[in-house]
């Protein structure tokens, strides 16, 4: 058997919905599996993950196969990545994802979509991401009693996004350990009540909405002191006429600006600004992803 997996990217929180929410973007990772031959082989992909032990593909299929009594058979992995890693883009939940989408494959156990995103939300221990990346367009969801409450809300086709992703990594653990322990009762008020706004916001296309509703108090400010020069495009994109607002995706490092009515106006600007920062920082134009993981067969 041969089939390809693609999972595209996703970019969770969107400002006040810190491990609540995320989006996906047209820009994926893609898998191909084949089952036979001996062993495992893993290609495409940095030598460090090129292992069982390290492969975070393949230790999902695994832990699926085995938690539902079926044989590992001999396999082969094809990595073709379009996400850095520790971008902050989701790139461990497309590994997760596919793995446990090719175990659904590979055992015919007849998974559907919220059970993938049920066991998958369990790997990762929040579906912010995986969510998005098993279901497509903009989605809000919560794990309770292990079962995955979500929804899927409206995006109009007047905003686009760009990823402006910097050659560095921040690490989720890195991200996680410099936020406070507590928060106080006003700034959890403050994200709670700026996500209705944000939702309609990106419905209707209303900047006004966008801008009050993208708001955070909860890991932005925190998660922007590990990103080198980061507060500087932050702060160009929200300063921008060309621009509704910034947030950063996930962990970081990867800022999305958020644009309406995109004629690559913000694209050259923004571009044109990076170019005098002191590390490189590419800048990726991208629409909300409506279809989410796909598997195709090759040969059955």
């Amino acid at each position: 058997m041969r089939f390809k997996i693609s999972v595209p990217a996703t970019s969770a929180n969107v400002g006040p919905g810190f491990d609540v929410m995320g989006v996906a973007f047209d820009m994926f990772n893609r898998f191909t599996f084949e089952t036979g031959g001996e062993g495992l082989t893993i290609t495409g992909c940095e030598p460090e993950f090129a292992t069982a032990e390290t492969n975070l593909v393949y230790t999902t299929l695994v832990k699926t196969l085995t938690s539902y009594g079926r044989q590992v058979p001999p396999l082969s992995i094809h990595f073709d990545t379009d996400l850095p890693l520790c971008s902050g883009l989701g790139s461990s939940s497309t590994c997760i994802v596919a793995g446990i989408m090719a175990a659904n494959q590979i055992a015919g156990l007849n998974f559907d979509k919220a059970e993938i995103l049920r066991i998958a939300s369990l790997i990762e221990g929040h579906p912010d991401n995986v969510a998005p990346a098993i279901l497509g367009g903009f989605v809000a969801a919560i794990i309770e009693n292990d079962f995955v409450y979500w929804h899927v809300y409206p995006i109009s086709d007047a905003i686009s996004f760009y990823a402006l992703m910097p050659d560095v990594r921040v690490s989720t653990e890195e991200a996680r350990a410099i936020l406070p322990r507590s928060y106080g009762l006003s700034d959890c008020i403050y994200n709670m009540s700026r996500i209705p706004i944000l939702l309609e916001g990106l419905e209707k296309a209303d900047v006004q909405l966008i801008r009050a509703g993208c708001k955070d108090r909860i890991h932005q400010s925190y998660r922007l002191k590990l990103i080198p020069e980061g507060e500087k495009v932050f702060n160009f994109i929200k300063e921008s006429d060309n621009a509704v607002t910034a947030y950063v995706s996930g962990a970081g490092p990867t800022i999305v600006a958020v644009v309406k009515n995109d004629d690559d106006g913000f694209g050259n600007e923004i571009a044109d600004f990076c170019d005098t920062l002191s590390i490189h920082w590419r800048v990726r134009k991208m629409h909300v992803n409506k279809l989410g993981a796909t598997v195709k067969v090759i040969i059955p």
